[in-house]
């Protein structure tokens, strides 16, 4: 059986990943088809900063302190130059419907209305009939193997924990017992206020920037495709899954205060320090959040092979210079980081927040 706390960690890990990490099309198509037809009620989004709490317990220097480690870990917004170019932006998003992240700091909504066209990391977000077409034309990842069934993979008091997290979102367990847990586990990610915003048409910060970008005559180019993203997912062994998604329903409780940090933060530009935060914040038995295979498993999958794949089709899009290039902001920080990999590839990439 799962050990509780250390799917708490990795739950609180992979809502950080990707919510900042996938362009939401994932998300989206969730919240539309899966608890939008399960009714899904608005709800308060009452979470609180859980840095106070951090403060007064004397680890938030921690936190810092291991922000302050990783490269590029401070900034939404780069400047990315080349002699002879127009300067073009590289901008980090999180995939959320929240107006505090849909208001861009005046920075960025300087750099977005300069800017010649938008980069976003999929143009299948813009359209759900795509994006739809993606998912059920490649039924093998989304689904099981033939013959498997969720309740095959858990125990029984899992299955009845599962049952229970599942009905309290007016989904049947029967409903979704022969797909990839992974799928599931998205469903009942996200707290209720965000699914409701979404239910209602709120656009995630990347397609409303898309929305603009047409609007203003822009082209709109994209770095991957919906299925490559969903290939990511599908990648993840079925005991990361399995485990991330029992998680899903230990951090319940938490969800809105870990939702609340992680907005704060990323709000105020210290993206790497919201997984410390997180870390210090939820208990952890001892177990750190990103501890273990699986934890590695996600990073290679979802961010490090992603990031050099957007590099490398970003190229040509800066040589025509003057873009705006839009990203999940975990992208940015880090050694394999987008800033770095820029950098490396001759850019002057340059903080312009």
């Amino acid at each position: 059986m799962t050990d509780p706390l250390h799917s708490l960690d990795r739950c609180a890990a992979i809502l950080f990943r990707l919510c900042l990490a996938l362009p939401g099309i994932m998300l989206a198509f969730l919240l539309v088809g899966v608890l939008a037809a399960a009714g899904a009620e608005p709800d308060a989004c009452d979470g609180r900063d859980l840095r106070p709490a951090l403060l007064a317990d004397g680890k938030l220097a921690g936190v810092e302190a291991k922000a302050a480690a990783v490269p590029n870990g401070a900034g939404k917004l780069f400047r990315v130059e080349r002699a002879g170019l127009a300067p073009s932006h590289l901008f980090g998003t999180i995939h959320l419907t929240d107006p505090r992240v849909l208001a861009l700091p005046a920075s960025a909504e300087q750099a977005f209305t300069a800017s010649e066209r938008l980069v976003i990391e999929t143009t299948d977000v813009l359209d759900p009939v795509k994006a739809a077409a993606s998912f059920f034309a490649h039924p093998e990842l989304i689904n099981l193997p033939k013959g498997q069934t969720l309740a095959d993979l858990v125990d029984p008091a899992e299955k009845a924990r599962l049952e229970a997290a599942l009905a309290a979102k007016g989904i049947p367990f029967q409903s979704v017992h022969t797909l990839q847990p992974w799928f599931t586990s998205m469903s009942l990610m996200l707290p209720d206020c965000e699914a409701a915003r979404k239910k209602d048409g709120a656009p995630v910060l990347d397609v409303q920037l898309a929305e603009r970008a047409i609007a203003a005559g822009k082209p709109v180019e994209g770095l991957e495709t919906s299925e490559e993203q969903l290939r990511a997912l599908a990648s993840l062994s079925t005991d990361l899954q399995v485990d991330s998604l029992l998680a899903t329903i230990d951090l319940q409780d938490r969800m809105p205060d870990v939702m609340e940090t992680m907005l704060a933060l990323y709000r105020e530009g210290k993206i790497a320090a919201i997984m410390p935060a997180i870390e210090a914040a939820v208990p952890d038995g001892g177990i750190l959040v990103g501890a273990g295979k699986g934890y590695a498993e996600f990073e290679e999958r979802v961010v490090t092979e992603r990031n050099h794949r957007m590099v490398e089709r970003m190229r040509p899009m800066l040589e025509k210079g003057g873009a705006f290039v839009a990203t999940g902001a975990l992208h940015l920080p880090g050694e394999d980081g987008l800033v770095a990999l820029l950098g490396k590839a001759g850019w002057t990439v340059t903080r312009a927040d």
